[in-house]
């Protein structure tokens, strides 16, 4: 805590053999998320609970049934929210799941968000328009009753300006405190660094969406992390990603198709703003497929151990997508 009382800024970045590690040397900001406890499955067979619906769980082999949360919406962002369990259909390593053992909708979520601000002198043109839309999502977006948000920088260095709070006046504060970090751009880094340690952990019965909001250019020229292994554990830890651009919408930018990778694979949505006044509109269209998710489980076709391809589709063309990780994980014995 600082001397006028407002939390310290910590450093993120890390060496390769630490992914939480102050830059100084120090122990890790936050612990790696811990597995979680066993309980009795069916026949009283040991088993670890994984529900993407309780973020922060891995699925393990012991694990009787993976559980994927998705949102389904037309290309101008307008939710399906009518399915059933008929309307869709899964692939679990290419091969159609024959039985869906639960589908529900789940309205309202409360969030976990986690903003992550390039602030690296590369984007130092473009800053102002990042931090208005920063503000405009804690504003618009945060409820402060039931919402947590944290605030990360990075550049040349990932930092945490403002740990997980529902107080927006502290997330205010944060951005108005958050400075310029190099011209090195560790993009992959910073998310890295936020799905690993940076989100608080739930309750066993409490029910949370785990997001990420990027605002970025898409460019990376420095992380010691590539994009395999952020999509890998945003994917371990059901963290979405959602990601914003800002440039005209006609002149795609060279790291488009990064951010969109990044949101595609995590179940996530990429937007481009061609200018401020969009902002409201793409933070409304965000928050509603953030907080109305549909949740599916079903018994894995192989418990082969390792990474497993996941595809949720629609069982009959429609002008809709399905936004759905695309994968998920079996750990060995």
């Amino acid at each position: 805590m600082a001397a006028d009382g407002t939390p310290d800024s910590r450093n993120l970045s890390t060496p390769a053999t630490n992914p939480l590690g102050e830059a100084s040397g120090d122990s890790p900001t936050t612990p790696v998320l811990a597995s979680p406890p066993s309980t009795a499955g069916p026949g009283g067979q040991p088993w670890i609970l994984a529900k993407s619906i309780l973020p922060g769980y891995t699925i393990r082999r012991t694990v009787p049934e993976v559980r994927v949360q998705f949102s389904v919406a037309d290309e101008h962002g307008k939710l399906s929210t009518n399915l059933s369990a008929n309307d869709i259909r899964i692939f679990d390593n290419q091969y159609a799941v024959q039985r869906i053992r639960q589908f529900s909708r789940l309205d309202d979520l409360p969030l976990q968000i986690g903003i992550l601000l390039d602030v690296s002198d590369s984007v130092r043109n473009n800053i102002v328009h990042k931090k208005l839309a920063t503000r405009i999502l804690v504003e618009q977006v945060l409820r402060s009753q039931t919402d947590r948000a944290f605030l990360v920088g990075f550049g040349r260095e990932v930092k945490l300006w403002q740990p997980s709070t529902g107080d927006s006046a502290a997330l205010r504060n944060a951005l108005e405190r958050i400075q310029q970090l190099g011209y090195t751009t560790n993009l992959y880094d910073g998310l890295f660094a936020a799905c690993a340690g940076q989100f608080p952990q739930t309750g066993e019965h409490e029910v949370a969406q785990r997001v990420i909001v990027l605002f970025s250019d898409g460019d990376d020229t420095g992380s010691l992390h590539g994009m395999p292994a952020v999509i890998a554990l945003a994917q371990r830890n059901e963290v979405q990603i959602f990601a914003l651009s800002t440039h005209p919408q006609r002149k795609p930018a060279p790291g488009d198709d990064v951010l969109r990778r990044l949101a595609d694979e995590t179940g996530g949505h990429f937007y481009v703003a061609r200018s401020d006044k969009e902002f409201p509109a793409i933070f409304a269209e965000m928050e509603q497929q953030m907080r109305t998710q549909y949740a599916v489980s079903f018994q894995p076709q192989q418990d082969t151990p390792g990474f497993h391809a996941l595809r949720v589709e629609l069982s009959s063309p429609q002008k809709v997508r399905v936004h759905a990780r695309q994968g998920y994980y079996v750990e060995g014995p």
